[in-house]
């Protein structure tokens, strides 16, 4: 199998679908796992901000979701491990969550955390820096509906939970890399209203406008991060580091630190467990396993 049919194989299987729609979501997105890879992979002097974070205002206890941490921080430990520098963006919400994340799965990068008050002047610092970054990725990170504010699943406005991040992603000429699952996340923008409005429930009040040049959509965002490093790994089958972070046991340990540690919510169930959007561990790493295991059976020099 040619790299370029394997990639469209790991976009396929990292859109399973699981109830959202995914599938038909990802439709309009052909080519763009592969677009992506290739803009990360063919960049010298990659300087990349991956952001992340989900609040769940009404979980048990509140916290950052499941889903989005694991993959963000799996995509920054792969783009250190090609030589890039790279740093982690979420809120003051979901920081613990991401910290979790970080220390389990990639220690030593950097995390930036807005705040939620004084937002403006923290942002107007960040900003000169986010515009000097090659790449900007968004995983799981919900952005402003066509009212503005940003919406759950459920269609409530969680804008008192959540910052303004759209405006660090938007910055400048960076490469923009979204990330979703479900209509409302950063980068959704890049698929027709309509399509969203008819695939998604509540698609049509939850939808986020910001659009971006490549557009990932998994049945969980986490699905499609992975997805992005096997891409990767295809392109760079030099750098071993990448394979590696496709097991799906480098997965489960950041899920269980991220909710042992920091208490991260499965964002359906909305407690804290080891699951991902209502996926018990056993249903969750079964795509897991297959994007693995293309990446390990696929032969051939890189194209």
């Amino acid at each position: 199998m040619q790299v370029e049919e394997t990639v469209t194989e790991l976009a396929r299987v990292a859109a399973r679908e699981v109830g959202r729609g995914s599938e038909k979501l990802a439709v309009p997105t052909t080519g763009a796992l592969l677009a992506a890879a290739r803009s990360l992979a063919g960049t010298r002097a990659l300087d990349a901000a991956v952001l992340t974070g989900f609040f769940i205002p009404a979980a048990d206890p509140p916290a950052a979701e499941t889903d989005g941490p694991i993959g963000a921080v799996q995509l920054a430990a792969a783009l250190r491990a090609l030589g890039g520098r790279v740093r982690l963006t979420t809120d003051a919400p979901c920081a613990p969550v991401v910290e979790a994340a970080i220390a389990a799965g990639a220690p030593g990068v950097p995390l930036d955390v807005a705040p939620l008050h004084e937002y403006d002047l923290w942002a107007a610092e960040a900003l000169p820096r986010y515009r000097r970054l090659t790449h900007v990725i968004a995983c799981e990170r919900v952005g402003p509906a066509r009212d503005g504010r940003p919406r759950n699943m459920r269609g409530e406005d969680i804008g008192a939970h959540t910052a303004a991040l759209d405006r660090l992603f938007a910055a400048g000429p960076a490469y923009r890399i979204g990330i979703g699952d479900g209509g409302n996340e950063l980068g959704m923008g890049r698929l027709p209203a309509e399509l969203v409005a008819t695939v998604v429930d509540r698609g049509e009040s939850i939808h986020c406008g910001t659009s971006c040049d490549a557009l990932l959509v998994g049945g969980t965002s986490n699905w499609a991060a992975a997805a992005l490093v096997g891409a990767l790994a295809l392109l760079r089958p030099e750098v071993s580091a990448l394979r590696d972070l496709l097991r799906p046991e480098w997965s489960h340990e950041v899920l269980r630190a991220i909710v042992d540690e920091a208490g991260a919510v499965d964002g359906v169930r909305r407690r804290a467990e080891p699951s991902v959007d209502g996926l018990d561990w056993p249903a969750y790493a079964e795509p897991l396993e297959h994007l693995a295991e293309l990446v390990a059976t696929a032969g051939g020099p890189a194209r």
